[in-house]
């Protein structure tokens, strides 16, 4: 069984899907499909990851700067890759996730 994310980033107009696999030696196939060239490095770099990865944040390949290549600081594949494989190993409910829907991000009202 597969699970998958889908970002749409607006602050640059582009899309990544991350689709997580679990294998059966316990590591999980990672696959990033993206409209975005910035992100070519890091889904060619980033096509394995273990539990380890995404239990610790510090030594995570999914936040590597040779993994990450060129791409924004402020991109969320990163963020997606964690919930899609979170998803994948039951640490987040994935009706949950789907009830709740797409997490968004909204400028604070400076003014108020």
């Amino acid at each position: 069984m597969s699970s998958s994310i889908d970002v749409n980033m607006t602050v640059c107009d582009k899309k990544v899907k991350v689709t997580v696999t679990t294998k059966d030696d316990g590591t999980m196939d990672v696959e990033i499909d993206s409209d975005c060239h910035y992100l070519k490095h890091y889904a060619e770099n980033l096509r394995n990851i273990t539990q380890d990865d995404i239990t610790n944040f510090e030594t995570s390949r999914i936040n590597k700067e040779d993994v990450r290549g060129n791409m924004s600081m402020i991109c969320l594949a990163p963020i997606a890759v964690y919930q899609a494989a979170w998803m994948e190993c039951g640490m987040m409910s994935k009706k949950n996730f789907q009830k709740a829907g797409c997490i968004t991000m909204d400028i604070a009202d400076r003014d108020a």
